[in-house]
């Protein structure tokens, strides 16, 4: 198979304000791309990622201002897990955190890893992780964060999933690999390329209700649409149900109902964000799919700007 890692991973606020807050002024990444959803271009959509947009490296946002807060359990995307090149980057963050009032706990190892969780003022679950030979990104300049703790880009997702087995199996027709006892594990670390999706076994039936501060998908990369097609065929042939290949204008993508009823996107790495816009001003124009253009007046007048 062709996918090669985390493209992205989506998920659902109701304050876009304070996320954006959030995501540029505390965690330090640049917005890349702010746009709307496409399906519902009344809500915003925005791309938090390194200082090029690079895939690998974005985490978005839907703004839902009536949505409730989600209900934590099995069958969802758990945690998104970001990587930082050090221990000391951990330890420069949980001041930060501190500082700023951003609940963390203390560093622990995540299967084997040197990890800190910690979470927005939503709930929304993240963690650090330390991954010092990852060079893929172009970390966003921040003057409140030296360069050598910035945050580098996406390390995988953690799923919560009422049976491990049949979530594995999937990840690998996708092309994900695990030498785990697929039959006994209730965790697995499923790789893809330097990217991992960690599956952890709750055998509840307290299945996950999304809202704000859950996370509604997330996405692997593949290289163009000639291995996206590859992947369609392949779900296809194995009967589950999916989008087809959606154009997002900034990649071709694939939507996928996993087992657990969750949400897996694939996606192309191109054309990239800097297909509307130029790379020196990612993000500071409301950017518009050709299909939506000519809503752009109504559109603009329905959202609210953002902070400097």
């Amino acid at each position: 198979m062709t996918t090669y890692g985390i493209h992205h991973v989506s998920a659902i606020t109701k304050d876009i304000i304070e996320n954006h807050d959030f995501f540029t002024k505390i965690l330090g990444h640049r917005l890349v791309k702010k746009t709307v959803n496409q399906d519902d271009p009344s809500m915003y959509h925005l791309f938090y990622s390194d200082y090029k947009g690079s895939p690998g490296t974005d985490v978005t946002f839907f703004e839902i201002g009536l949505a409730p807060k989600y209900t934590a359990g099995t069958n969802s995307i758990s945690r998104t897990i970001l990587r930082v090149p050090s221990t000391e980057a951990i330890s420069f963050f949980r001041e930060r955190f501190k500082e700023y009032g951003v609940y963390h706990e203390g560093v622990i190892e995540y299967f084997g890893h040197t990890c800190m969780k910690f979470s927005d003022s939503e709930d929304q679950r993240f963690a650090l992780l330390v991954d010092p030979d990852y060079q893929d990104s172009e970390p966003n300049k921040h003057e409140g964060i030296p360069e050598e703790f910035a945050i580098t880009g996406i390390y995988g997702v953690e799923l919560t999933v009422q049976y491990l087995k049949p979530m594995v199996l999937f990840l690998q027709m996708l092309g994900g690999t695990f030498d785990g006892d697929i039959d006994t594990d209730t965790e697995a670390k499923v790789l893809f390329g330097d990217d991992v999706v960690f599956v952890v076994e709750s055998r509840t039936t307290n299945i996950e209700k999304q809202g704000y501060g859950s996370v509604h998908h997330f996405s692997l990369r593949v290289k163009d649409e000639t291995a996206l097609k590859n992947i369609l065929d392949k779900v296809n042939e194995e009967k589950y149900r999916s989008s087809g290949i959606v154009d997002r204008h900034y990649f071709k993508a694939l939507y996928i109902t996993a087992p657990g009823n969750i949400t897996v996107e694939v996606s192309t790495d191109g054309p990239g964000f800097t297909v509307d816009e130029p790379l020196e001003t990612l993000g500071e124009s409301l950017s518009l799919p050709p299909k939506l253009q000519e809503e752009r007046d109504f559109i603009e007048m329905r959202l609210h700007p953002l902070s400097d």
